[in-house]
């Protein structure tokens, strides 16, 4: 009986574990997308908009999107030609995380953040 409380317990940390990184991953891409959009105001970015028709994407900004997650999450080049088309923030994270899982990206660190924060371009408005 012990066993098995200990099994739980072990259990439920890695859950309360995944539910962590699923939660920062999120979080860091839509902060990384509204930083970019070129809507004015940084919208609060959720994972149903559209990149292109509610967040303003253009492909120079997708390009620029693409480099930055590249960046922040360790992505190899060929990831992101495998990756399939991404119309919503949402196919954004969940091929993230997709990735992670499958040890084809990984869950970036403090200074992985602060690198890519000072990568991001200047507004001009």
């Amino acid at each position: 009986m012990c066993t098995e409380k200990r099994g739980f317990e072990m259990s439920s940390e890695i859950e309360e574990q995944d539910d962590s990184v699923d939660s920062t991953v999120r979080s860091l891409i839509r902060k990384l997308v509204g930083e970019l959009s070129l809507v004015t105001g940084f919208p609060d970015v959720r994972s149903d908009q559209i990149l292109r028709d509610e967040l303003g994407y253009d492909s120079v900004r997708q390009v620029e999107l693409t480099f930055l997650l590249e960046e922040l999450f360790g992505f190899d080049s060929l990831v992101i030609e495998e990756a399939p088309f991404m119309e919503t923030v949402g196919d954004l994270e969940d091929f993230t995380l997709d990735m992670i899982s499958q040890g084809r990206a990984k869950n970036p660190s403090q200074s992985d953040i602060d690198r890519v924060r000072e990568l991001i371009p200047a507004r001009s408005e």
